[in-house]
């Protein structure tokens, strides 16, 4: 260890057991050194060290540079140290260095990126002349940036250009990006295999692709390949294979190779990499989130500039701290892409779709980057379709689509707008939004799921299967088990099952009536499959007649059930209840004054039943309806956050139910009704039947959305009822966010 890798691993140390008293002191003693005639290597480590570790160094790198006045590195660093007011200065004397010196053009065009100037960027690698000695690197860099653009024209003449002057390895994985972006990933299997001699570099570049798309068919031959190189990188290697162990589950695989490349050395030697891959091993094997977050805290302290360690950062501790707090604990908004991300899907992830879109303010206004301003868009829009603003969504998922600049971006953006149809019942819109990318996306998994989705609403559920088949064989690749049948193939299947001999009825252009009538109410009504394709069918077109009642009313009572240890998310939620529906009665059971309740308000049986079911959710399901049935009023998860009342959802109705996005299913998450109201008892009556039938009970299917549908159905298409009010899911984001991703749903023994 050389003496400035010691000062860097010391200063590390001390950083990582606990913040620095005094953040201004090593660049006063790297003053000192400066002052004293340290010499040019050791002030450019101890700069590179301060930057590192964000620490102020303003005053030493003016120093330095003032030294050394020809170095291009001491400019560099003294802009990259500068304070926000002195950057543009700072700049400008690199521009001029380069310039002088007619070398280092990527350098520049990397500043000139960090701030925030593409077009300067663009312009200093225009101008690169071959007679420059870094002419091979700056035009590596300038092709790096016409990909990022999406400017193939450009890019391909660099990489002729650098495959002509002997620098093949690197134009090799150039052409690889080059085809990725602007082909698709379905394109580079046949062009890796047709490569001759490709090196490590080349199938490095191919694996981590194919990860990103996850594709585990051809990652794993990627990582093969790699390996049989002559002399690939060990370190390198070993973290593409934690890689690929941690995206397969293979926990022990995992943390054996990190062990094997990290136990010998402290934590604080570590790179920013293997924190993020030892943390991410930790969450899988379910450490404790505690001590977990005190590492990444340390880790980030270390590595102040890494953004996934400060996304793992913040998501430990949403798994730890009360989301009280951290609903107040709002970051500086920043016009950093990757903060302003990361600030929105935090606020995203607590339910605050408000929040999410200003945290993207700034950086919208300040970023020319297109492939920026695309994610920026994409998030933005996430934000407001979680509001129940379709429209508001669909505009800016518009937008996003104009600033994709390559086919993996315009992907993103198809998968995106697709779901918006769906959202708004057009699945027609959705499949036409996908088509483009079908064929050069494959792989995706999100594809084949959507395309169910697509073809399930429209009746098609022969096609819905082949689809989740697709799906299940990319899963089988992922994990080499299969998994078994989820709720996705539950519905389908049961909707094909039923279907088989009519499948004609359940053609799009049918009037749901016109179904009814072809294969009759009580084939119908006896699939959930069937009930919920055509009940979302019904309510996209406006047939779910709803007459208000004035004067029907819904006790103004609030109940939640939770099962277990609290987690940190669950007050907050309760309290919000609470705080936007003053007057309302509010409940909490558990387990056992839920038992209770039910000795008290049903037949013994329906307790002894309660007590027999194994699972959280299976209990959690029946009290919900035995309670909503006999005493009335709101049930809601603690998972489902209010923004704003439900009081006015409860005016004029008898029962109010929403109707999930994803196969139209009623969602049992938020359920409310006057005592004895039909729809309740018949899908009480569902429930227990279904129960009763079988041995292994599913949650979702013999407890939950899929027996409320059927009731839904039949109330409303058998006995005429017209006193409900269905919400769309659109309808009920406007008030609820729902379904947050609390901690405990990472856990294995979570239903799904």
């Amino acid at each position: 260890m050389t003496p400035q890798d010691a000062d860097l691993a010391l200063l590390s140390g001390q950083m990582w057991h606990a913040p620095l008293s005094d953040p201004a002191s090593p660049e006063q003693e790297l003053q000192r050194a400066l002052n004293q005639g340290a010499s040019y290597g050791a002030v450019k480590t101890g700069l590179h060290r301060l930057h590192r570790l964000a620490l102020p160094g303003a005053q030493v790198s003016a120093q330095a540079q003032a030294r050394w006045p020809n170095s291009i590195d001491m400019a560099l660093l003294a802009f990259d140290l500068a304070l926000t007011a002195h950057k543009d200065a700072a700049l400008s004397r690199l521009h001029a260095r380069v310039v002088q010196q007619n070398r280092r053009r990527a350098a520049l065009a990397g500043a000139y990126l960090r701030a925030l100037r593409p077009e300067m960027a663009q312009q200093v690698l225009a101008q690169i002349k071959m007679s420059s000695p870094t002419a091979r690197d700056d035009i590596h860099r300038r092709a790096e940036f016409a990909l990022s653009q999406g400017d193939f024209t450009r890019a391909l003449a660099d990489i002729d250009w650098l495959e002509q002057t002997g620098a093949v390895p690197a134009a090799a994985v150039l052409r690889l990006q080059l085809i990725y972006r602007r082909d698709g990933a379905a394109a580079l299997p046949q062009w890796l295999e047709e490569s001759e001699n490709a090196a490590a570099a080349l199938w490095a570049q191919a694996f981590h692709i194919f990860m990103s798309e996850g594709d585990f068919q051809q990652a794993p031959h990627a990582l093969a390949r790699w390996q049989a190189n002559p002399s690939p990188d060990a370190t390198a290697l070993s973290r593409a294979q934690t890689r690929l162990a941690l995206e397969t589950g293979d926990i022990q695989a995992a943390q054996a190779l990190l062990d094997d490349r990290l136990a010998a050395q402290p934590p604080w030697q570590w790179q920013a990499a293997d924190h993020v891959q030892w943390l991410r091993a930790g969450q899988l094997a379910q450490h404790d989130p505690a001590k977990l977050l005190e590492h990444a805290r340390a880790a980030c302290r270390v590595h102040a500039r890494h953004d996934w360690l400060h996304h793992l950062c913040r998501v430990l501790r949403e798994a730890v701290e009360d989301w009280r707090d951290l609903a107040h604990d709002r970051p500086a908004r920043s016009s950093n892409t990757e903060t302003a991300l990361i600030a929105a899907r935090a606020a995203l992830r607590m339910g605050l779709s408000g929040q999410a879109a200003r945290a993207l303010a700034p950086a919208r206004r300040a970023t020319a980057l297109a492939q920026d301003l695309h994610r920026l868009h994409c998030v933005r829009a996430e934000a407001f379709w979680t509001a129940g603003r379709g429209e508001a969504a669909t505009a800016v998922q518009h937008a996003a689509t104009q600033w994709a600049t390559d086919s993996v971006q315009r992907a993103e953006s198809a998968m995106l707008g697709a779901e918006l149809a769906l959202l708004a019942g057009d699945p027609a819109k959705a499949e036409q939004m996908l088509a483009p990318m079908a064929k050069s996306f494959a792989q995706r998994m999100a594809l084949p799921l959507t395309q169910a989705r697509i073809v399930f609403m429209q009746g098609d559920f022969a096609v819905a299967m082949a689809e989740h088949a697709k799906f299940n064989a990319l899963k089988l690749a992922q994990t080499g088990t299969p998994a078994p049948p989820d709720v996705r193939d539950r519905i389908v299947e049961d909707a094909y099952t039923a279907a088989r001999g009519m499948e004609g009825a359940f053609a799009p252009d049918l009037a749901v009536a016109d179904s009814i009538a072809k294969v009759g109410l009580a084939r119908i009504t006896a699939a959930p499959g069937l009930s919920a394709c055509l009940l979302r069918r019904a309510h996209v077109r406006g047939d779910l007649q709803f007459l208000p009642d004035a004067a029907a009313h819904i006790p103004r009572r609030i109940v939640h059930y939770w099962q277990g240890p609290p987690g940190p998310a669950l007050m907050r939620a309760r309290e919000q209840w609470a705080r936007l529906h003053p007057g309302f009665e509010q409940q909490l059971f558990d387990e056992a004054t839920a038992t209770t309740w039910l000795r008290k308000a049903f037949a013994r049986d329906m307790a002894a039943r309660f007590e027999a079911l194994g699972h959280a959710a299976l209990r959690a399901d029946l009290f919900r309806l035995c309670w909503i049935l006999r005493q009335g009023g709101i049930f809601t998860d603690l998972d489902e956050y209010p923004r704003i009342p439900v009081t006015p959802w409860l005016r004029d109705a008898r029962a109010v139910l929403c109707i999930e996005r994803g196969f139209g299913t009623i969602a049992n998450n938020f359920i409310a009704a006057e005592p004895e109201h039909p729809v309740c008892a018949m899908a009480l009556d569902f429930v227990c039947t279904a129960l009763d039938q079988t041995d292994a009970p599913y949650a979702w299917w013999h407890s939950g959305p899929a027996q409320w549908t059927r009731a839904a159905f039949a109330h409303q298409f058998g006995t005429g009822g017209t006193d409900v009010r269905f919400l769309s899911q659109a309808q009920y984001c406007r008030r609820v966010a729902t379904n947050l991703p609390y901690p405990h749903k990472r856990s294995p023994d979570h239903w799904r």
